[in-house]
């Protein structure tokens, strides 16, 4: 699933206005004297962009926030709804741009520095993405997608056992808030299969099983996990570029699981050339492939010793 849906399903929101106006609200009670309040004094521009985004006319919402904020830069609304945008349209260095001056003037707006992380993550720079993240969890901890960006930027740095507890953590804040969502189970799986640590690995992926949703996506994904289905099966469940780039991403984490190294690098090489980028998946597919090419270039211990 994309990031942006999955970010939006993990605020239970309605509809892109509805979400908007949330994450525009989100962490501004927080801040100290705001120089306005951005929702009542709003710019009729930007009122009537989050309309026309909310059904769908991107481009003309776009112009409409930027014609905004030439009027006012310092428009929150404005300012937000063009980083949502440009990270839609993975024009994601614009995207970081307007995440990074929203926290310059308000830097306890959580939704902001995930936003700013997610750019970030996507650029492939995970030294930021992980400040960023830490950032947004410290703001609002009690949110399971952003503790959920925070595993995936983790286990992309290779630091595995920060990814499984930053995963268990996810899953602990989604139960907090009544939302679901099968994928930091998956992390934690492959993470604790990275250290070494089997038991809590089945664990993990045996709470995926019991929580998987109903007859929909990623549900296969769980089930070829579990051996109920093999990787044909999985790939025959296939409904767009976004769950094929996740199918493949798994196949290749679970023959790397089992050793199999080069057909797992077939699978991982698959997705870093045509993956969607839009899915987290793909970057980490992209990661995992350069730590795993690094490892080869390596030299060997009883190389060196000679």
């Amino acid at each position: 699933m994309p990031i942006l849906q999955r970010m939006i399903l993990s605020n239970l929101q309605s509809s892109c206005l509805a979400f908007l106006f949330c994450i525009l609200t989100l962490t501004l009670t927080a801040q100290k004297s705001p120089s306005y309040d951005p929702v009542l004094n709003q710019n009729p521009l930007v009122s009537d962009a989050y309309k026309l985004l909310d059904v769908g006319d991107t481009e003309q919402a776009l112009e409409n926030f930027q014609q905004a904020l030439s009027q006012n830069q310092d428009d929150l609304s404005a300012r937000l709804g063009q980083a949502m945008i440009l990270a839609e349209l993975e024009r994601h260095a614009e995207a970081f741009e307007s995440y990074d001056s929203i926290v310059q003037s308000y830097p306890r707006h959580a939704f902001a520095w995930n936003g700013r992380g997610l750019a970030a993550f996507n650029m492939e720079d995970f030294d930021t993405a992980l400040q960023s993240f830490k950032q947004a969890t410290a703001e609002q901890p009690i949110n399971g997608f952003f503790y959920e960006t925070l595993a995936w930027t983790q286990m992309c740095r290779g630091d595995f056992s920060s990814a499984a507890m930053s995963a268990k953590t996810a899953t602990l804040m989604y139960n907090r808030k009544s939302e679901n969502s099968v994928y930091p189970q998956l992390i934690a799986y492959f993470a604790y299969l990275e250290t070494g640590d089997l038991s809590n690995a089945h664990a993990s992926l045996k709470y995926a099983a019991r929580n998987k949703p109903h007859n929909r996506w990623p549900a296969p994904v769980v089930d070829y996990l579990t051996d109920t289905i093999d990787a044909g099966e999985l790939i025959s469940f296939v409904g767009d570029s976004a769950q094929e780039t996740e199918a493949h991403t798994y196949i290749g984490l679970k023959l790397r699981a089992k050793q199999q190294s080069h057909l797992a690098k077939a699978h991982l090489d698959w997705v870093a050339r045509n993956g969607d980028a839009r899915v987290f998946e793909y970057t980490l597919a992209r990661a995992l492939n350069l730590q795993d090419n690094v490892a080869l270039l390596a030299p060997k211990a009883d190389t060196e010793a000679q």
